[in-house]
């Protein structure tokens, strides 16, 4: 019988959260200020790195080198400035079109200087498909319960972002990947469930001729994760909350300051985000046609946002099955 794989991710005696909790790094401290004050960012344990989220755009990541020195990461479109005007003018140059004898485009330098820090949000939201919204406001809304967002176990088990499994050159490690949007700490279970987050538009959710459906596939393997490897999740999430704790990332009257996840529902929530409920009351039947809710926590239609907690409170756009 094979070994099985241990999860790899970041645990509090990591060299990298040694370093960044000695208090040498004021850059980190303002963003740990920025991540409780500002409903946008928030910051998520990664294998060997931090992930630093804007609206749920990769805002920084945060690493060591091979010489033991933090490197943050961050893509060159968010550091672009302003400009006053969108289209630039040029007098082609021979027989070619050649941009020449203008100035580049300015970048930003200093990263949280206030005014440069409001540009980088901006270019980030505007470059963020409507689900990173959607996912932000649910991180803001559930953010004293909510664990993780937007991870992706690889293959060997390593916690990654998972748009870092999609760039992945490999078909076959995408494919082998676990990717799971949103990771709560429930506080009425008293346990950790994973939550699939659709737009009520999206075609899987939807029966084809013959009355399948992706998403019932999606949430099965959802199930068959959570049962397969409950002890892994629970020691991974476990350390998680201490590196949060130790990073000054949790607020002291969290749930999750005290939390101690001993169980994983097996069976995740399957959260719909609609515009308004009249497109959730013409929608709902349609789409729970062939629905297998057998491998299902709970059921949520929602607008802007909703409490992913499994409560027992009655509610028209949220059902329960467990």
């Amino acid at each position: 019988m094979a070994t099985r794989k241990q999860f790899v991710h970041l645990t509090a005696t990591h060299p990298l959260v040694e370093e960044l909790k000695s208090g040498k790094h004021e850059w980190w401290t303002k963003l740990v200020n920025h991540s409780h004050k500002d409903p946008d960012i928030n910051i998520q344990v990664r294998g060997n790195y931090l992930s630093v989220y804007s609206r749920m755009g990769s805002l920084l990541t945060v690493r060591l080198n091979e010489k033991k020195q933090i490197v943050c990461s961050i893509h060159y479109k968010y550091l672009i400035a302003s400009r006053p005007d969108e289209y630039v003018n040029f007098i082609p140059d021979g027989k070619d079109l050649t941009v020449v004898g203008l100035p580049s485009y300015d970048l930003v330098t200093s990263i949280l200087e206030e005014k440069n820090f409001k540009r980088i949000k901006s270019n980030i939201a505007r470059l963020a498909g409507e689900e990173k919204n959607i996912q932000s406001k649910l991180v803001e809304k559930n953010r004293n319960t909510l664990l993780d967002v937007e991870i992706a176990f690889s293959e060997s088990g390593t916690l990654i972002d998972s748009d870092e499994g999609e760039t992945s050159s490999s078909l076959e490690t995408r494919s082998r990947s676990t990717r799971i949007d949103l990771v709560n700490y429930d506080k009425n279970l008293n346990a950790l469930v994973f939550i699939e987050l659709k737009q009520i538009f999206d075609g899987r959710l939807y029966s084809d001729s013959k009355g399948r459906k992706e998403v019932n596939k999606q949430i099965e393997k959802y199930k068959l994760f959570a049962k397969n490897h409950e002890a892994e999740i629970i020691k991974t999430y476990n350390d998680v909350i201490e590196v949060k704790r130790e990073l000054g990332l949790l607020p002291k009257d969290s749930a999750l300051w005290a939390a101690k996840i001993e169980r994983v529902e097996p069976k995740p929530i399957l959260a719909i985000a609609a515009y308004n409920q009249d497109i959730i009351t013409a929608m709902k039947g349609r789409l729970k046609k062939d629905l297998n809710t057998d491998n299902l926590a709970a059921l949520y239609f929602f607008g802007s946002a909703v409490d992913l907690n499994l409560s027992r409170k009655k509610d028209k756009n949220k059902e329960l099955f467990i």
